[in-house]
């Protein structure tokens, strides 16, 4: 499924998962910061996010992990802290992005909230 970003509002693209690649986001041109909080919903046994790129939100192949020493973290995959709040932050014009659980989810769950500023 992928979904419009909309400046200034929080999307969540990952609900209590475990596994999956979640939904994507068609980001309007307008949009350039980029934030991500990953959220480990209780004590985590393992567990990782990794934020990708596309040209396209309805690309069904393999996307490109998102590498950028501008990142902040600049780690990407993400691991997934328990009972806590990861933030990742990224400036730049991009067409899709999602947030992919990349190491399977033990334990609990993780949830993803996005959000697009100008």
């Amino acid at each position: 499924m992928s979904i419009a970003a909309v400046k200034g509002q929080n999307i969540t693209i990952q609900n209590a998962q475990t596994t999956g690649n979640g939904d994507a986001l068609a980001i309007p041109p307008g949009i350039k910061r980029h934030t991500f909080y990953i959220r480990g919903n209780g004590v985590i046994g393992a567990g990782a996010i990794t934020i990708e790129i596309a040209s396209d939100h309805d690309y069904t192949g393999t996307w490109a992990a998102l590498v950028n020493d501008l990142a902040t973290p600049t780690t990407n995959p993400v691991t997934v802290v328990s009972s806590a709040e990861v933030i990742y932050r990224i400036d730049g014009a991009f067409t899709a992005l999602r947030a992919r659980i990349s190491t399977t989810v033990t334990t609990t769950t993780v949830t993803v909230i996005y959000r697009g500023e100008d």
